[in-house]
């Protein structure tokens, strides 16, 4: 017999970035929507501990340690914690009655999927970019169904091909659905003056941070806003970098932000955004019909944001500028030539929107729906 959605239960886990938090936000409000009680386990000591409960979802924080790159004496550390992560996640599943555990990535989802699988729970992870995580790498050999943003992923998992689906990267209906007026009125933002977003991801981004005087001067010199969020640990760092160039931050076109809960009303307002190209940033960006320049991370596990902008930048939806070529003259160079053009800026626009996905959430529900009735 099919148990009712309505008596349905979830764990869910994936956390340390944006880019593992928000798609596990967006299926974990999907699923409330239709009934399902959801848990979230995440790192006590990572962003998800602070974002997640804001949201109204249940959270436990667990004390774990990301996998050493080398062999050191962390590794012990690793495994102390981890262990004790995954024994505790063992607890709370059960406790909790748990049908599912679905991971979206990063390494708290290890000790958490994994103690999943061995309560012979229905197991999903959901990988975001085109080369996969170390932990999702790990955890798609064992669980029930494994979701993809990219078609290609697949070549590096190495896993049975029935349990693969290509479903796209969710984004939270907020994102999508935010009334731009509303935006501009949120932000104090001017609705008659073209808006630039400066973001460097959840955690922010230094090298971009380094080289925006130029950017910022010329925005002041021709009426243009910017919304920078810098990231908390560079944000004092920015400000005085630029109070140190004579910038006046009491502007009203400049918002200097550290962190924005409301990050759908930042992508409304803004007409061009200047990002990295982590596979979440991009489905929302794409989402929102958005013309970008992105800087991808260079020490992104084996360049997948490089490959991500390049795919924007092949339908015309992105410029992309690499981290080793990255100046402040160079950056505003490629603004000017957008946003100066309105033509060049609407047909970015309209690249971008080609290539949203934006049913990915509702194929990730459709995925679980038909897990759980196949195992039942």
């Amino acid at each position: 017999m099919l148990k009712d959605d309505k008596f349905m239960k979830a764990v869910i886990t994936g956390g340390g970035t944006g880019g593992h938090i928000y798609p596990a936000l967006a299926i974990a409000e999907e699923l409330k929507k239709r009934g399902w009680e959801i848990l979230y386990l995440g790192s006590k000591q990572r962003m998800e501990a602070e974002i997640v409960p804001k949201t109204g979802c249940d959270f436990i924080g667990l004390s774990l340690r990301p996998l050493p790159r080398n062999i050191s004496f962390k590794l012990f550390s690793f495994l102390f914690y981890n262990l004790k992560a995954f024994l505790k996640a063992l607890k709370i599943i059960k406790s909790f009655k748990a049908d599912f555990v679905i991971g979206t990535g990063g390494f708290v989802a290890g000790p958490v999927v994994l103690a999943g699988v061995m309560l012979g729970r229905k197991t999903i992870i959901h990988e975001q970019n085109a080369y996969p995580g170390i932990t999702n790498k790990l955890l798609a050999r064992f669980v029930n169904k494994v979701c993809l943003n990219f078609a290609e992923s697949a070549d590096y998992l190495k896993v049975n091909t029935q349990k693969v689906e290509i479903t796209g990267n969710p984004v939270r209906p907020k994102i999508i659905n935010t009334d731009r007026k509303k935006a501009y009125q949120s932000l104090n933002l001017n609705p008659e003056l073209k808006t630039i977003l400066i973001t460097g991801g959840s955690l922010g981004a230094e090298i971009i941070n380094q080289n925006i005087k130029e950017l910022y001067q010329y925005a002041l010199e021709n009426e243009i806003q910017i919304i920078h969020l810098t990231g908390r640990k560079n944000y004092e760092k920015v400000k005085n970098n630029l109070k140190s160039s004579n910038l006046n931050l009491e502007n009203p076109l400049i918002k200097v932000i550290d962190y924005l809960d409301e990050m759908e009303f930042a992508l409304a307002a803004a007409d061009l955004i200047i990002s990295r190209a982590g596979a979440t940033a991009l489905a929302e960006i794409t989402s929102c019909a958005k013309a970008s320049i992105l800087i991808p991370f260079a020490a992104a596990a084996e360049n997948h944001q490089a490959v991500n902008a390049k795919t924007l930048a092949k339908k015309g939806a992105a410029a992309v500028i690499e981290e080793s070529e990255l100046s402040g003259e160079l950056l505003l160079k490629k603004v000017i030539d957008i946003i100066e053009d309105e033509q060049k800026l609407q047909s970015m626009a309209a690249a971008a929107e080609s290539m949203s996905q934006k049913n990915a959430l509702k194929n990730i529900i459709k995925a679980i729906e038909n897990l759980n009735k196949k195992n039942n």
